[in-house]
Formats: structure tokens, sequence, C-alpha cells
């Protein structure tokens, strides 16, 4: 399938979702009675309207998750406390509102998304106040009566449709799974989205005692919630920065190897996808891809880079120690201790135990450092370099077969040979040569990736 026909095909997926949505959304609106609630009509009116204002203020002060241009809010608050507080479908109008206001004259979204976010809020809310109605909740305006199980329902469908929904759209416009998609819109945040749910009991509480006043006291506690969530994405960028930092001071000891880990990290997590890794376990990996070569920092390795010929064995023997280096460096940070250490330090064992530092072998090796190693050949393979020109893709690829279960896991190398996405994504960095390699000696470790990291 080439590129015009898959994005023909991701805008079909995309819009057959937006029309599916907006169904299921339409039809639970018209499920809905429309009556006015309680003696005083006036009184409804009131709370509808500050319901439907704190959702558009709380929806205006969003941030975004790096991945896909995700947009969050802790607009989720009112929305949940409306259930309590107004029959279905009343808390349908209060989240479609919200979203067609803040979609259109804050975020300025396209059509598409302003239709899509407006039917999937409503339906978010809508079924979570069918269920949380079917199980004995309580709605009124007049008396606060709070039950934990109709409520812990409530919030989980919520959930469930509004960041289930968000996941299906971005995986079918990003291409990745439907797994890893809704880990990182909202599987990272899942405990902080829980305790945060509490506070619609409290602002139902309140506005049954106080009404306006109880919204004005639960103002500062809902931007302190917001501020919670923009910390903890704060604190993932700021972890990214100090890699990119770190791998910009590597390779600046080497222009020949300019781009090569972030192009590693890019073929490892292309890899990692393919194997279906969660988007924890991909987080790991491209952190590992990234830093594998990061000891390199140190003095010793300098004159070993820069020289233009070939390595002499003591030099080599040196080389090697870069894989202890490199993990040792990355254990002084507390969030790349562990797991990211031990792939950096054996991103050079082979898969038959010929390898260093350890000689681990087979299934001994963590996953991650096997697919280090493919893609850090890939990439020394697939470079041009002083000392020889890239190879073409087709002969990379017999060079891994060749070396398959000695140096390579068999199972990844099989996966890169049949990947599509792989192939793209490795044609996609740059033209590449067809120079035939010197065939090494039988059973002989290749040594592309030798080079590469010298």
């Amino acid at each position: 399938m080439n590129e015009e026909a898959k994005e023909r095909f991701q805008r079909l997926r995309i819009s057959a979702l937006v029309c599916a949505v907006s169904l299921a959304s339409g039809g639970l609106l018209m499920l809905g009675e429309w009556q006015l609630p309680g003696p005083f009509p006036s009184r409804f009116w009131n709370a509808l309207a500050a319901f439907a204002l704190l959702g558009i203020v709380s929806d205006s002060f969003f941030f975004r998750i790096p991945f896909a241009k995700v947009n969050t809010s802790v607009g989720f608050i009112p929305f949940l406390a409306s259930v309590v507080l107004f029959g279905h479908p009343w808390p349908m109008v209060i989240g479609g509102l919200t979203a067609v206001v803040v979609d259109t004259l804050v975020r300025r979204k396209p059509l598409i998304r302003i239709w899509f976010n407006t039917a999937q809020y409503m339906l978010a809310v809508g079924l979570g106040g069918i269920v949380y109605t079917a199980l004995g909740g309580r709605v009124s305006l007049d008396a606060f009566a709070f039950t934990l199980i109709p409520f812990l329902a409530l919030v989980i469908t919520f959930f469930l449709v509004n960041q289930g929904s968000v996941a299906l759209a971005v995986s079918f416009s990003s291409g990745v799974s439907v797994r890893e998609a809704w880990a990182r819109v909202g599987g990272g945040a899942l405990v902080t989205d829980l305790f945060s749910s509490t506070l619609a009991i409290l602002l139902a509480f309140l506005y049954v005692k106080l009404q306006f006043l109880g919204l004005a006291i639960l103002v500062f506690p809902l931007f302190l919630v917001r501020q919670l969530y923009q910390m903890n994405l704060q604190l993932e960028e700021e972890l990214e920065e100090k890699l990119e930092l770190m791998v910009k001071a590597m390779e600046a000891r080497d222009p020949y190897t300019s781009g090569h880990s972030r192009r590693v990290a890019e073929y490892a997590v292309c890899i990692g996808r393919e194997l279906r890794l969660s988007a924890g376990d991909l987080d790991v990996l491209k952190r590992a891809a990234l830093l594998h070569d990061v000891g390199k920092i140190y003095e010793e390795f300098a004159p070993l880079l820069r020289k233009d010929g070939r390595l002499t064995l003591e030099e080599r023997m040196v080389m090697r120690t870069h894989v202890v280096r490199s993990a040792q460096l990355v254990s002084t940070a507390a969030r790349l201790r562990g797991t990211v250490e031990r792939i950096i330090r054996h991103h050079h064992e082979n898969f038959d135990g010929s390898g260093y530092p350890d000689g681990l072998a087979g299934e001994h090796i963590p996953v991650g450092a096997r697919i280090i190693m493919v893609a850090d050949t890939l990439d020394a393979m697939t470079t041009d370099r002083p000392y020889r020109k890239a190879l073409g893709l087709p002969l990379a690829l017999e060079e891994l077969e060749r070396h398959s279960g000695r140096q390579f896991d068999p199972e990844l190398v099989r996966l890169v040979a049949k990947s599509a996405s792989i192939r793209a994504l490795l044609l996609s960095e740059r033209p590449m040569r067809v120079e035939t390699p010197p065939a090494p000696a039988k059973g002989q470790p290749i040594a592309w990736a030798a080079r590469v990291t010298r």
C-alpha cells in the first residue's frame, strides 16, 4: 500500500469513527425525557448555566500531551459532578457545549476535530450518567446523597469512553496500536485521574449546600489539580531534554556519528512496536537506545573515536569498555537506573554468547539489548563512514540473516526482514548505496556494529 492509499485509508477510518461516535451520542441524547426537575425551574437553569461555564473555564486551561498533540484538562470534574446533580440528558448538553465553545474559540480546532470532541464528550458523559442511575445513583439539586458503587461506575465509564475514543482516533491517524495510543493518552495519569475524580463529589456537595459560593470555593482546588497534571508532564519533558543533551555532548566528540543515536532509537522503537511491546517498554527502549553509547563521552575514548584507520587489538579492548562506562554513567540518574542501565550494558552481547561484557546468550540477554544490537548494526551498515560507503538495504538484510543465531536474535532478524514499516523507516532516513561488503570469515561476528561504535 503506497503513501497516498494509506492516507486515504486513514481518513476513511477516522471519518467512520467520527460517524460512529456521533450516532451513538445522538442516540443517547434522544433517550432523554428533557424534564425540568424540581418546583423552581429558574434554580435549575441557573445551575445548568453555572456548570456549563465552569466546564468551559476548566477545559480552556488545557495542557498538551506531547504524543500526537492531544490536549487534556480537568474539565471532566464538573462533567462528573453534573451527572450527580442533573438528570439525563442535561450533563450531555454541558459536555457538548463545553467542547464546541473551547475547541472553536480557544483551541481553534478544525471542524472535524470540533465535531469529534463534542460527540465523544457527550457520549462519555451520557453513558456515564446512564450507568450511574442504573446502579442506583441518586440525582438531585436539592439533597446530596453519595453512593460509592454508582459513582465508581460513572468514573470508569466516562474514562473508558473518553480515553478509548481518543486512543482510537490517535491510532487511526498515527498508525500506532490502540493499546499504545491508549497508554500514552491516559495510562500514565490513571492514578491522578481517579484521585481527581473525588473532587466531583465535593463539587456536587458544595453546590447543593452553598450554590454559587460552593463553586467559588472549589476553583482553587481545581487549579491545584491542573498544576499537578502539568508538573507530571513537565518532569517527562525535562527528562527527554536531558537525554538529548547527553546524546549531543557524546556525538560532539565524533562528527561521523552525528544523528546515529537518534536513528538507532527510531529503528529500535519501530522494532519494538512490531513486537507489540507496551508503551512503557517502548519508552525504556527509546531511552536506552539514545544513551547506548553515552559512555564514549569519557576522555579515554576521544583518540579512538577520531582515529581514521582500523583500531588495534588493544584499542578494541579499550573501546569494548564503553558499554560498562555507559551503563555506569546512566546509573547515576535514578529514573534510568535498572532496566535502562541493563539494556545499555548488554547491547553488545551476541546471541550465541560470544559478545561482551558478560558473555550472555539467548533469552538471558534483555530483549531491549537484542533490539538495539540489530538497530545499531542496521544504522552502521546503511550509513557512510570514513572507512567505507553505506550499504544498500537488501545487502544489509542479507548480512543480518547471515549472522542470525550467532550475533543476532533470529526472531528479530525475521521480523526486520519482513516488516514493511521498518523497511519504510530505513528508506526514508537516507538514500543507500549497494556496494558489496567484504565477506567475514565463517563464524566470525559481523563487524559493522563494532565499527560504528568503534
